[in-house]
């Protein structure tokens, strides 16, 4: 079987399952049942991929040079639209077939009353096979179907609930922000796709990497580098993920974790040779993920409720994945932000999962409702523990050493590349500063103290479903000893000198201290639960702020554009509409009048052609 067969099989698998599990919708059990069966064989196949797939050349980790696909010419323009898959992209799409497969899993046991959950579950299916689009894909607009159909399914998946107007509000939020970005990815494609005068990847990289013009190639990047960083909700489109914590928190897992906002480091690490070239476009990319990632960490020490925490924290990590795109050498920039990805898509599904099932015993996700609610379960409290290690960046767990590499890439030769490689390195050490020290926040909340609902009540509903058991297992494993998967799957993330890595973990050791000296001084506290945390609750009041803006200036836009259409331009029409109307009135008025008089006229004029036709025929005869 080659390469192209298997990497459609991949995308067709979780497609299909979605058709067939929204034709069973209605019939709940069941369609969960062939949902996880068909995540349970895309897991499987992407194992056999994997064995089977071979590394790329050097330069070119998707293997795009390898894809085969058809000959469709349109307007001058080849479409081979063709799938390839190596050993890296066959990693990825088994780190996004395990995140699947676990989501669809506990979404049987989360969502087991909800009357739209054979919805739910398809809706999945379809996120996951248009992910797999993305990373199989070797031709642009292949990229941008899978790119936009999981905007879609996000919306749909944040609007589950869409009978309660907080989750409408958010899939209508997120929809919006991230169509808005997409324009930029759009228009950077189609800009590339024109220049190459083809759509395969390995066209574009090659036609604008040696013979493109550099600035048009860097204005393509720039648009290109604008969709990403809404999908992947960096500043200014971060508030989009935030909101979208109103939806079920298996799709949380899912949007946070290995799909959505994960894909823009992949789309960005297929085109980093045209990228490495493009300044201005890294420039634009280094600056907004070096604000990101230290803000967004900031705010999630103070933030109240927890899964906003872990929302926080998501656009934090995303920022890091990004880094080494932004600021790092051509050799260690994409392996290391890849390496990255994965390790944050298996930890951050661990820790939405296991939230999960903590909320529903402690009744809300607010810390003050989870006190000690991860010491209602042996599963829990590891589970918990695990995710929050690595997301710590603690040496040697998962985290850890994808965290490693990233900071090691941007460190080697930062003095080179110009002043945004220096900040965002700054950022790097102090956001690993901040992220222990949340993290350690996390964890002492749900292992100290006692929950607002008590402790007989959260020990009436810690009972954790096998299953459910089993894959924060699996998971919580992956996050301490996942690093040793990395192996040469993906490209070189680079190595980590030994200087660095004491300097990092003396970084994380002050973070996790910073984190324990402000819970037992009751500082902690009193961020949470006073001004800076009732502010970061509402979201820093961005709404107010896009409501300012953006909403206000585009509905007066929308006024005055109605007023002129309406009183300057229709009055014209108005005025020759009612002209033709006045004259057409005038003749009428005027025909009514005159009629005795035309009348007599017709008459004398007929009498008088008679007699001359009379007259002319006497003479005529005479």
């Amino acid at each position: 079987m080659t390469g192209t067969t298997t990497a459609t099989i991949l995308v067709l698998l979780p497609a299909g399952t979605a058709a067939l599990v929204l034709g069973l919708a209605r019939h709940a059990v069941l369609a969960g049942m062939l949902a996880i069966l068909g995540a349970v064989a895309s897991l499987v196949v992407s194992v056999v991929a994997l064995a089977g797939a071979g590394a790329g050349a050097a330069g070119d980790p998707f293997a795009d040079r390898r894809a085969t696909g058809g000959d469709l010419v349109i307007g001058g323009v080849d479409l081979p639209l063709a799938l390839g898959l190596s050993s890296t992209s066959a990693f990825l799409v088994l780190t996004v077939s395990l995140v699947v497969a676990a989501v669809q899993t506990y979404s049987a046991w989360f969502l087991a009353d909800d009357d739209r959950r054979g919805v739910f579950h398809a809706t999945i299916a379809l996120f996951a096979g248009a992910m797999t689009l993305v990373v199989l894909s070797s031709d642009l607009v292949l990229t941008v179907v899978g790119w936009e159909v999981m905007g879609w399914c996000s919306y749909l998946l944040i609007g589950h609930w869409s009978r309660r107007p907080a989750p409408r509000r958010a899939a209508h939020t997120a929809f919006m922000v991230t169509r808005l970005a997409d324009i930029g990815l759009l228009l950077g494609t189609a800009v590339l796709i024109a220049g190459a005068g083809s759509t395969g990847r390995a066209e574009v990289v090659e036609h604008w990497t040696s013979a493109g013009d550099p600035a048009l190639r860097s204005t393509a990047l720039v648009l290109v580098v604008i969709g990403v960083l809404g999908k992947s909700a960096q500043l200014p489109f971060h508030d989009w993920l935030l909101d979208a914590m109103e939806g079920p928190t298996p799709a949380s897992a899912l949007i946070h974790a290995a799909t959505m906002v994960a894909a823009g480091t992949v789309v960005l690490g297929q085109l980093f040779p045209v990228l490495a070239q493009a300044d201005a476009a890294r420039a634009v990319l280094g600056v907004s993920v070096a604000v990101t990632m230290l803000l967004a960490a900031l705010l999630a020490l103070v933030e109240p409720d927890l899964k906003r925490l872990l929302a926080w924290s998501t656009i934090s990590q995303v920022g890091v994945m990004l880094a080494p795109l932004a600021a790092a050498g051509t050799g260690p920039a994409v392996g290391s932000a890849l390496g990255h990805l994965y390790g944050h898509a298996i930890f951050k599904a661990l820790l939405f999962l296991t939230i999960g099932w903590l909320a529903v015993t402690g009744g809300s996700t607010r810390w003050d409702s989870l006190l000690g609610s991860a010491r209602t379960h042996s599963v829990a409290l590891f589970a918990w523990g695990a995710g929050l290690l690595s997301l710590a960046g603690v040496p040697l767990v998962l985290g850890g050493v994808t965290k490693e590499h990233v900071i090691a890439a941007v460190a080697q030769e930062a003095d080179s590349r110009g002043p945004v490689a220096g900040l965002v390195l700054t950022s790097l050490l102090v956001t690993a500063v901040v992220t222990a020290a949340y993290a350690t926040r996390a964890l002492l909340v749900a292992v100290r103290g006692v929950g607002r609902v008590g402790p007989r009540a959260v020990r009436a509903r810690a009972v954790m479903p096998g299953a459910v058991a089993g894959i924060l297992i699996v998971l919580g494993v992956a996050s301490i000893l996942g690093g040793i998967a990395l192996g040469v799957r993906l490209p070189r993330a680079g190595e980590v000198p030994l200087l660095l890595f004491i300097g990092i973990l003396a970084l994380v050791l002050l973070g996790i201290a910073v984190g324990y000296l402000l819970d037992v001084t009751g500082l902690q506290r009193r961020l949470v639960d006073g001004r800076p945390g009732a502010l970061v609750g509402q979201g820093l009041h961005v709404r107010r702020l896009q409501q300012l803006l953006v909403v206000r200036p585009v509905l007066a836009l929308a006024r005055f554009v109605a007023f002129l259409d309406r009183e300057v331009i229709d009055s014209y029409v108005r005025a020759a509409a009612s002209a033709a109307l006045g004259v057409g009135e005038a003749g009428t008025r005027a025909h009514a009048r005159s009629r005795p008089t035309s009348g007599l006229a017709l008459l004398g004029v007929g009498v008088l052609l008679v007699a001359g036709v009379g007259v002319l025929a006497l003479r005529g005869t005479s």
